[in-house]
């Protein structure tokens, strides 16, 4: 078996796959042999509530908008240039104004996934209490 050849990457700002509601990625786990997968977030329709990966980092820089997150039981208001980082097993989530734009690093990458599903159903209507029970305990993503 040979290992893949992972090729440098040159992205456009226009560039990526687009993700329903939610903004698009960026940087695809498929391009990065798994080790991470980067997503451009925009706007407020699809903030998760708390949940917990036991398999994966985030890493958040906020670009525009203001953002609340919940980390472990605090909530911290962050404004534009503020980073986040969330540890594998920590409780987390965030709600941010219509505005909002944040770059949301995944690392290792698995939850492309997730993203597509969710904003793939809020764009056909489903009821997003339907969608998080759909996607529950999937994409190593479970409520907290």
């Amino acid at each position: 078996m040979t290992e893949q050849q992972i090729q440098p990457l040159v992205i456009g700002p226009d560039e990526g796959r687009e993700l329903p509601v939610i903004g698009r990625v960026a940087v695809s786990g498929a391009q990065t042999g798994g080790a991470f997968e980067l997503i451009d977030f925009r706007g407020n329709a699809a903030c998760p509530p708390p949940h917990i990966h036991r398999e994966r980092e985030e890493c958040i820089q906020v670009l525009e908008g203001q953002f609340t997150f919940t980390i472990g039981t605090e909530e911290f208001e962050v404004e534009p240039g503020t980073w986040v980082y969330v540890p594998r097993g920590t409780r987390h989530g965030f709600r941010a104004s219509a505005d909002a734009r944040a770059l949301i690093l995944v690392t290792p990458a698995g939850l492309e996934g997730f993203f597509a599903e969710l904003g793939g159903g809020l764009a056909d209507g489903t009821p997003t209490q339907e969608l998080r029970a759909r996607l529950k305990g999937r994409f190593d993503s479970v409520p907290a």
